[in-house]
């Protein structure tokens, strides 16, 4: 099936913390999909 959503190398920081560390994911036509910090953010 088809993605609709395609990540790949994603980094985030903000100032020396970071957020996001390198990842990767593909999200499918008709798939859920949820990606949630470790407080729910």
């Amino acid at each position: 099936m088809k993605n609709i959503i395609e990540i790949q190398d994603l980094s985030k920081r903000y100032g020396n913390f970071t957020a996001v560390n390198h990842i990767c994911f593909q999200v499918k036509k008709g798939e859920l999909f949820a990606f949630l910090g470790t407080k729910g953010a």
